[in-house]
């Protein structure tokens, strides 16, 4: 059944006396008194001003208040789960949400990190469910007093105007970071460590960047971002001459790794404007890594940065070149 609000619930009522909704309410219920024998009983609870009401609504939360706008005492249909655990609640809101009617996916990742993987993670793999192996990265990089995007995470109990940087953005550069093939990134603190290191220094170098609608901070920005730094790591760490300066596990040489490689790029590429609205592909990626592989090699070079770059949009290149007094860039 699609999902709609309370509002649209309340004219459906409305709109005509015979219409309801045969599917059940679903609740959580806890200290109840179950009275009376045989198959029909009774539950009796009883609510205080200012404690925790024994009931918790699983599924079915507009209907409810659609229902309370026409008439409270309406009498509907529930499937009451007696005395269930938050993790067993958790784990219905999941399914019953996830099969369904959908919810955001940030939700169902904001509340599965509440719970520890081995607790929900084996239930949901038995409902054929799955969370992304990268979602503990996701809460420690918006709760740790060190990470450049504390608070920023776009959570739905972040305040909203601190709704940065979406979770899959950093599932996907955790993701990059182990694709490294470094033992050091194995277990969660030391890839976590890495990656708190690592845009540490970029948030330090770059904080214009750390806006909301930074293209940077974009899924495919810190996605692209976060794959550079480590292709040099990579390529450092197979340099005789180089390989002593790089180590994953040392978060002082992955801070001098990420200034260094920042050292040769420029963040215009990040505030230009792009010739396309969406580079969240494997192709678009690729496109924007050979313009920052082009960029390094201008700024190393002392080249122009923007020479030869595919993604930076030429309208917005020739103007601003125009108001700064350069030269035209090349049709």
């Amino acid at each position: 059944m699609h999902k709609v609000g309370g509002k649209q619930r309340l004219r459906f009522f409305a709109d005509n006396p015979s219409n309801t909704i045969p599917t059940a309410i679903v609740i959580g219920l806890r200290g109840v008194i179950v009275e009376g024998e045989g198959v029909v009983r009774k539950l009796r609870f009883e609510t205080q001003e200012g404690r925790s009401h024994p009931g918790l609504i699983i599924d079915g939360q507009h209907r409810m208040r659609g229902l309370e706008a026409v008439d409270p005492n309406t009498i509907i249909p529930v499937v009451g789960l007696i005395e269930a655990s938050d993790l067993e609640m958790a784990f219905q809101f999941l399914v019953i949400n996830n099969k369904s009617a959908k919810v955001p996916p940030d939700h169902l990742r904001a509340l599965a990190l509440n719970y520890a993987d081995d607790q929900l993670e084996t239930r949901l793999k038995s409902a054929r469910l799955a969370l992304n192996a990268n979602l503990g990265s996701v809460g420690v990089l918006d709760e740790d007093p060190d990470s450049p995007f504390r608070g920023m995470v776009a959570w739905p109990n972040n305040p909203p105007e601190q709704r940065i940087v979406v979770p899959a953005a950093i599932e996907a550069m955790a993701s990059e970071a182990k694709s490294l093939g470094f033992g050091e990134l194995e277990d969660l603190d030391s890839l976590n460590a890495f990656l708190i290191a690592m845009w540490t220094v970029i948030k330090e170098e770059w904080a214009d960047l750390f806006v909301a609608n930074s293209k940077l901070l974009s899924k495919v920005g810190m996605t692209c971002m976060t794959q550079f730094v480590c292709s040099t790591i990579k390529t450092w760490a197979r340099n005789p001459r180089l390989r002593d300066q790089v180590d994953p596990g040392d978060p002082d040489k992955v801070r001098d790794v990420t200034k260094d490689v920042l050292a040769t790029l420029d963040p215009q590429f990040f505030e230009a404007e792009w010739a396309s609205t969406s580079y969240d592909t494997r192709a678009g990626r690729d496109l924007i890594m050979a313009d920052l592989e082009a960029l390094s090699f201008n700024i190393s070079s002392n080249e122009p940065w923007h020479e030869g770059l595919k993604v930076i949009s030429r309208t917005w290149l020739q103007q601003r070149l125009s108001e700064s007094g350069g030269a035209p860039a090349p049709e």
